[in-house]
């Protein structure tokens, strides 16, 4: 019976290969990363500096590896710093009317609700402020025509779209760049020019929406934001999605446009601390994160030549510091990933008897092999029938959490130390076999969909074999004499508890000495190994193996730091938009240096005892 389980587990595995197989290839064949610069940014070098003029900017950058530019529609705000326009309130005519006697008449005359506008040069955009906004009257402020529109607020000055420049656009292109389209949530479905205008402009070469703010162009009406994904992928425009932005109805938009979207980081050159560590930041991004486009902000408080060379030699710089098989070009959706039907069965499968295996093994009671083999295989045939996500990351997430205490419990030396270390790797692998082939799909590879639970996998595995170690002691625990120092050690493992989970996640605070280790790791090795792993968990682990024989209970404690490094070579690859072939380099140098670390470990303990067993027969 045994035999039986483990063969169909090992053959489910093997059926689940093909699958990740699928994965591998989107992400392996698509290796173009592209640089963009926001238009104004150029445009605000340029007016800073009357020696530079724009086309030869847009070369330079092109020749230093900028790939496209992106450009927003005009606002009023916009339209008046370009000079096209004048806008005044009722309220600030009426303050200048004291300096003024000229305009003494016409403060009398002006309302002070909305806004009266001049047009100073009459062109494609100018011409639509009356459609989109509500005009009035016409009226003639010191020899000057100027258009009332009563019903103008103050957040309407930078927010409401009215169309894109043309001209700028067939700059940008003349120069050989890409154009990327932005576009705020404030259409007015009413007036669809702007995003009509959107669909005209684009072409082969200039097909791409990056949505600015904090939702997506027709949120929070769900309706409305299909009608426009439809309309995009018609014309094969395809979506970023902002890395830390989370923008509210990204995940509606994506998949109405059958994830044809882009991962985007944006990178500000003023926020930076170095252009160095700017500079290492995009190439980790586009190297172990998918990330397929860099959004550069240029320099604003230097010299414009200083911030136009600065930039320029920002991005030679990611160009030349990125791995060769990335190509500098215009993104590239990810292809789609098509896992066979019988592959996401035998996943599913797979996760059933792992757990199963694993529960029996752990706490050494075949019936609850049974009970779990029962449950698990109602909660598998609901996520396989019903395609339910929340199922196969609860799956998942029970896989991820089981794994690590797998791999370490029950712990036997009997094998001998190698032996038992390669056990609990091939556990580990097979968890995250499981729990990659559960969550594969291309709502995983743009993080769309993401792993659920990544607290839990750091906290209970620790917590469990905290527990289990202490049970084998439980009886003298409980009459052990409580002192002052017990309290503190209590007290210090909390803090331990509290800074480890503050490390963990995105958010986690390093030190700049680790940071540099870090780097260092990084050049050498091509990818770092996580350092709680080969530095903390597995030399642990190592060493509780050796003491296991001599000491059985301060082995079953030194588990707990060991099972860190299990738990997170399985957090490695629950982050689903990282490459596989990154998290299986980045695991198997943790590996080889935990073990060997583990072994440096040994090796210092026997030549310490040797040392302290000498002195103490000789005091004897």
């Amino acid at each position: 019976m045994k035999k039986a389980v483990l063969s169909l587990l090992i053959l489910s595995l093997l059926l689940t290969l093909p699958g990740l197989m699928k994965r591998h290839q989107a992400e392996w064949n698509n290796r173009n990363y592209e640089t963009v610069i926001p238009f104004q940014d150029i445009q605000t070098l340029v007016a800073k500096d009357p020696s530079l003029k724009l086309e030869d900017v847009l070369q330079d950058l092109k020749d230093a590896g900028l790939h496209a530019v992106s450009v927003q529609p005009e606002t009023l705000n916009s339209l008046e710093d370009i000079g096209d326009i004048n806008v005044l309130t009722g309220g600030r005519i009426q303050e200048m009317s004291i300096l003024n006697s000229e305009l003494d008449d016409a403060a009398d005359r002006v309302s002070n609700e909305g806004a009266y506008i001049q047009i100073q040069n009459e062109n494609k955009l100018t011409g639509r402020l009356t459609d989109v906004f509500q005009a009035k009257e016409t009226v003639r402020i010191a020899d000057k025509e100027f258009i009332h529109f009563p019903s103008l607020n103050s957040a309407q000055f930078n927010e409401t779209p009215i169309g894109y420049t043309e001209e700028m656009i067939t700059e940008i292109k003349k120069a050989d760049l890409s154009v990327v389209f932005r576009m705020p949530n404030s259409l007015d479905e009413k007036n669809s020019y702007v995003f009509n205008q959107l669909l005209d402009l684009s072409d082969e070469k200039s097909n791409r929406l990056l949505i600015s703010g904090n939702e997506v162009i027709g949120y929070p009406d769900i309706e409305k934001i299909k009608r426009y994904a439809q309309k995009l992928k018609e014309e094969n425009i395809a979506v970023y999605a902002i890395e830390f932005s989370d923008q509210v109805g990204i995940g509606t938009m994506a998949r109405a446009l059958d994830y044809n979207i882009i991962r985007l980081h944006s990178i500000d050159l003023n926020k930076v601390p170095s252009m160095e560590e700017g500079v290492d930041r995009a190439v980790r991004a586009v190297k172990e994160r998918n990330i397929r486009s860099l959004f550069i902000r240029v320099e604003k408080g230097s010299d414009s030549k200083e911030a136009l060379l600065n930039t320029e030699e920002f991005i030679q710089a990611i160009n030349n510091q990125l791995p060769v098989h990335y190509k500098a070009g215009k993104a590239q959706v990810f292809d789609p990933i098509s896992v066979p039907y019988w592959s996401q069965l035998a996943a599913l499968v797979a996760a059933v008897l792992f757990i199963s295996i694993a529960v029996q093994v752990i706490f050494s009671r075949r019936a609850l092999f049974y009970a779990s083999l029962a449950g698990l295989f109602l909660i598998a045939a609901a996520a396989f029938l019903l395609k339910t996500q929340i199922l196969l990351q609860g799956l998942a997430l029970l896989v991820a959490i089981i794994t690590p205490i797998f791999a370490v419990i029950p712990i036997k030396n009997r094998k001998g130390i190698f032996l038992t270390y390669g056990r609990a790797a091939l556990i580990s692998f097979a968890g995250i076999i499981i729990i990659t082939s559960l969550l594969n799909g291309n709502e995983y590879l743009i993080k769309i969909e993401a792993f659920r639970g990544v607290k839990l996998t750091y906290i209970v595995p620790i917590l469990f074999v905290m527990i289990y170690a202490l049970l084998r002691d439980f009886k003298s625990i409980l009459n052990m004499k409580v002192q002052y120092w017990h309290l503190a050690v209590i007290g210090l493992i909390g803090f331990i508890g509290l800074y480890y989970i503050s490390r963990t996640g995105n958010a986690g605070s390093v030190s700049s000495i680790e940071l540099a280790f870090r780097q260092w790791l990084e050049e050498v090795l091509y990818v770092r190994p996580r350092t709680k792993e080969f530095l903390i968990g597995f030399p642990f682990f190592v060493f509780a193996l050796y003491i296991y024989p001599l000491h059985q209970k301060i082995s079953l404690y030194l588990l707990i730091p060991g099972v860190i490094g299990y738990l997170s070579i399985v957090n490695t690859f629950t982050h689903l938009h990282i490459p596989l072939y990154i998290s299986l380099l980045r695991t198997f140098y943790s590996l080889v240096l935990g073990l060997v670390i583990g072994l440096l470990f040994i090796f210092l303990y026997k030549q310490g005892r040797s040392i302290y067993e000498k002195k103490w027969k000789l005091r004897c």
